[in-house]
């Protein structure tokens, strides 16, 4: 589930303009390429322009029904994270690019003795 946070200090300036917002990541995503973690903060612009190959939020004007997908080639939408594609009878839009991803530190517990 993705659900809509804000950010201060140092991220919330990462935004830099009106049309960015913050999602975050709940809920363990499946695990795939993207390698989503639960707890990831997500950047999204709202209104540029999509290009095959990124990263979006789809949905269809309801908070419940936000997604992430990859744009394909033929800019359809493939899930990722366990999120799946807009079915076809669905009239679903982008809600935005995702122009950053935000992650807590975690220290690499397999170099502890």
């Amino acid at each position: 589930m993705l659900e809509e946070v804000e950010m201060d200090g140092k991220a919330g300036q990462f935004s830099g303009n009106k049309n960015t917002f913050f999602l975050a990541l709940r809920g363990a995503p499946a695990e795939d390429e993207e390698q989503l973690r639960e707890g990831d903060v997500f950047a999204i612009t709202e209104g540029v322009d999509v290009e095959a190959g990124d990263l979006v939020v789809w949905w269809t004007g309801v908070e419940r029904t936000m997604a992430l997908a990859r744009v394909q080639d033929d800019f359809s939408f493939k899930g990722v994270g366990g999120f799946l594609g807009p079915p076809e009878r669905l009239s679903a839009e982008v809600r935005g690019v995702v122009v950053g991803r935000l992650r807590q530190f975690e220290p690499d517990k397999s170099q502890e003795a």
